[in-house]
């Protein structure tokens, strides 16, 4: 006998009636409502989600198993992170770290359920080093959590809930607010490891995403009102942007990027979109027939893999070698 690889199985299914569709609607997921999802560079996935819920999976996200993530508190999740297959993380108004693939979890760092301020994201620049944002203030560890100091504290009408380390030095923490019917966006950059940020002007709208290629080379999708919406990029590090001429219809609420041409984005529609010329253009990949809403999105395991409410989990169906797309 010999051992299946995942994706060598998944290759297999394919060609014993797997939809050839390029997306997959996974199973396993119940009704979890999925905020974040992860992978470790490789097939053992990991998501959180509303009410503690959480998911696992074995075989890159096309199959799901549910577990509860951080049970003793009564929170819902905003923030997943797989660091390998073992060891997770998970956010809302504290960190928190599993070394055991969900069994048993810990609290990391000083805050508790108490807390103000949500953690919206957590970036892992180097060994032990954590940049983490809370509420309005980025914080930063360097012995892995368990100290803390404040790096931005935080001002008004500046609201970001992403940071990007395209590398361990050069850093941006992106979002915004909708205030009085117009958006406010931000843009923070730090070129000291989150040690220092400086504000960029940005002055088209609240950036609900973002994803950086490089320092230099990145895309934001924009909310300028309640129901207005577009892309934009930037060439030169966030000092300047410009407006792309297409956008995927609806609330864009994750970009990824495979390299500067080949791009992903999902929507608050339930909705998931390719572009393969740097987001001049935009193809409709799949729609939920229920409008769920997509909430978040991977690229880390291979396969693209999309995540959002009541259940609705996407596995892209493609066939990948070497870490590239292969033709198909």
């Amino acid at each position: 006998m010999f051992a299946v690889t995942p994706f060598l199985a998944l290759a297999l299914a394919a060609g014993q009636g797997v939809p050839s569709d390029d997306w997959v609607v996974a199973s396993g997921t119940g009704t979890c409502s999925v905020s974040s999802v992860d992978f470790p560079d490789g097939p053992r996935g990991f998501a959180a989600g509303s009410f503690n819920c959480g998911l696992l999976t074995e075989d890159g996200g096309l199959t799901w198993s549910p577990i509860r993530v951080v049970p003793d508190q009564g929170q819902s999740l905003l923030w997943a992170h797989a660091a390998s297959a073992d060891q997770l993380y998970a956010a809302r108004r504290a960190l928190y770290r599993s070394g055991d693939r969900g069994a048993t979890w810990s609290q990391v760092g000083g805050w508790d359920a108490g807390s103000g301020g949500s953690v919206f994201d957590v970036a892992f620049p180097g060994p032990d080093r954590l940049v983490l944002i809370k509420g309005g203030q980025i914080w930063t560890s360097d012995d892995a959590g368990g100290a803390w100091a404040l790096t931005y504290p935080g001002e008004m009408d500046i609201n970001f809930h992403e940071l990007h380390f395209p590398t361990a030095t050069i850093a941006y923490a992106t979002g915004g607010v909708i205030r009085l019917g117009a958006g406010i966006g931000t843009v923070l950059r730090s070129d000291d490891g989150g040690e220092s940020w400086n504000r960029l002007d940005f002055p088209y709208g609240k950036i609900n995403a973002a994803s950086f290629v490089d320092v230099d080379h990145g895309m934001a999708a924009v909310q300028d009102s309640a129901a207005t919406f577009g892309l934009y990029a930037t060439a030169d590090g966030g000092r300047s942007w410009q407006a792309l001429p297409s956008a995927p219809p609806g609330l864009v609420n994750q970009l990824r990027h495979r390299d500067a041409q080949h791009w992903y984005a999902t929507t608050y529609q339930g909705c998931v979109y390719d572009s393969r010329d740097g987001g001049q253009s935009w193809r409709q990949g799949y729609c939920d027939p229920q409008g769920r809403a997509l909430a978040s999105l991977s690229l880390r395991g291979g396969a693209a893999v999309a995540a959002g409410n009541d259940g609705l989990v996407l596995y892209e169906n493609r066939l990948f070698a070497d870490g590239f797309e292969a033709s198909r």
